[in-house]
């Protein structure tokens, strides 16, 4: 009988006392902060844009480029030469049939240094293209970084053109509808890409990259 009552003074203490520690859990839970959400902009086009080692990497594809077409130019030019000589000679004769196959020969070497050329160039841009942007993530995502950001989106940061009917219809299907300045990042990514890129041949000297307001370990904000 004895044991009985232990038994159902036991079941009681656990009745009283379970729903004191379940209230206790969800109010230990609830006193832990949400870590708050931070989100930055940048422009992307800007950031080509602006990124002197863009604009150095597009300057030498085009040098190279501007080779290529010159040779190109004088197989045509040769070509044309040919072609107007095959005016001058009798058809059937030796000397046409033998310029005729010269002309045929630097018209298809014309036709494959184009090919060629179109395919170098395409392929170099695109690894331009993947170069910068590899770069201008790096520095994102040391930024973001430092600076506690949750997320970083791409954004347009261009005005809207109400003169321009497309540029208006673009701009209404932006996807950032307001921000605060201080979360668009992209001068200080410009800032900082700038100051790290050192051009191995350096041109015309470059205008002053517009200064950000304070500097922490590598990045400038």
């Amino acid at each position: 009988m004895k044991k009985t009552v232990s038994v159902v003074a036991l079941a009681c203490c656990i009745g009283l006392t379970a729903p004191a520690m379940s209230q206790t859990q969800p109010a230990a839970a609830a006193a832990a902060p949400a870590a708050p959400v931070k989100i930055g902009l940048v422009d992307m086009a800007r950031v080509f844009k602006e990124y002197n080692k863009f604009e150095d990497m597009r300057a030498s594809l085009k040098a190279e480029m501007e080779i290529a077409l010159a040779e190109a130019k004088k197989i045509a030019a040769d070509a044309e030469k040919v072609k107007d000589e095959l005016k001058l000679l009798k058809q059937g004769s030796p000397e046409f049939i033998k310029r005729e196959t010269d002309f045929a020969q630097l018209s298809s070497d014309f036709e494959t240094k184009r090919k060629v050329a179109n395919v170098q160039y395409q392929r170099r841009e695109a690894e331009i293209f993947q170069n910068i942007y590899v770069d201008a993530v790096g520095v994102i995502k040391l930024y973001a970084e430092h600076f506690k950001y949750s997320m970083v989106m791409r954004f347009n940061s261009a005005e809207l053109d109400k003169t321009n009917p497309s540029s208006l219809a673009n701009g209404l299907n932006k996807l950032v509808i307001y921000h605060r300045p201080q979360d668009d990042i992209t001068d200080a990514v410009i800032d900082y890409l700038n100051r790290k890129y050192a051009p191995t041949n350096p041109a015309v000297p470059r205008a002053a990259t517009k200064p950000a307001t304070g500097t922490v370990p590598g990045v400038t904000r």
